[in-house]
């Protein structure tokens, strides 16, 4: 009876000591599941990332392509425009086209230009960045053309507000040239509609005739459109050439 005493002692000791176990593991797992034990060692939950960016449109050049350097399509107002607007109708302008894909808001604009001026009458080297102001302006689409003085929005960048940055020089066909690089948001964004086409208007002012006048670079590959001319008789010619630019939602 003694030893079948001890021995009975020491089951219900072990019984007792699993119980305690297996309750101490119950509630492990209650405190992990509720997130009121020690969090130490734990992963914090991270926060939600930034929208990405959202290309509305894009024919910029890399960074280290210079093969479509050579073209541009002059585009630009003079000085004399300021006092005497009827001349704006004189100087060059140049406009290309894009299709929205998604209907959203159109935040900053970044556009690929520069300068060009003959060598045998100015042999001192590239023209310098004379552009005392930009002017972005959209417009609708007439019939597969640009329209003049239709615009939906228009705003006019100083040079330090396009980010104007220098590329590189170049030298073609007796030539002279140096590309810039600029990036401005648009001071109220502009709204665009899924599959609506639109018009891009760009235009480097100069201050006279011995300034270099401002060109909107080719771009890479987008449907082959763009459209040059003056605004005197609603003169456009249609042109096979995309223009580099690019239209970012952020």
């Amino acid at each position: 009876m003694f030893h079948r005493g001890r021995a009975g002692t020491r089951l219900a000791a072990r019984r007792a000591r699993v119980r305690g176990y297996l309750l101490s593991s119950v509630v492990a797992s209650i405190v992990a599941a509720c997130g009121c034990g020690d969090r130490r060692g734990l992963t914090e939950p991270t926060a939600p990332s930034a929208p990405s960016e959202v290309f509305i449109h894009n024919t910029l050049n890399p960074g280290a392509n210079r093969s479509l350097a050579v073209y541009f399509s002059y585009s630009y107002t003079s000085a004399y425009d300021i006092d005497l607007p009827m001349f704006s109708t004189l100087t060059p302008w140049t406009w290309d086209d894009f299709t929205s894909p998604v209907t959203d808001m159109i935040r900053t604009v970044s556009w690929q230009g520069g300068y060009c001026r003959r060598q045998d009458l100015f042999p001192i080297g590239p023209p310098p960045a004379t552009s005392p102001s930009f002017q972005v302006a959209f417009s609708p689409d007439n019939n597969g053309r640009p329209p003049f003085y239709a615009s939906l929005y228009g705003v006019t960048f100083t040079p330090a507000e396009t980010r104007e940055q220098f590329a590189f020089n170049s030298f073609w066909n007796e030539l002279d040239c140096v590309y810039y690089d600029y990036t401005a948001v648009l001071p109220t964004p502009f709204p665009v509609t899924a599959g609506t086409r639109y018009w891009l208007l760009i235009r480097g002012q100069i201050g006279g005739p011995s300034d270099s006048p401002w060109g909107w670079r080719a771009g890479t590959q987008d449907d082959g459109m763009s459209a040059h001319g003056t605004a005197h008789q609603e003169n456009i010619v249609m042109l096979a050439s995309d223009l580099a630019f690019s239209l970012s939602s952020r």
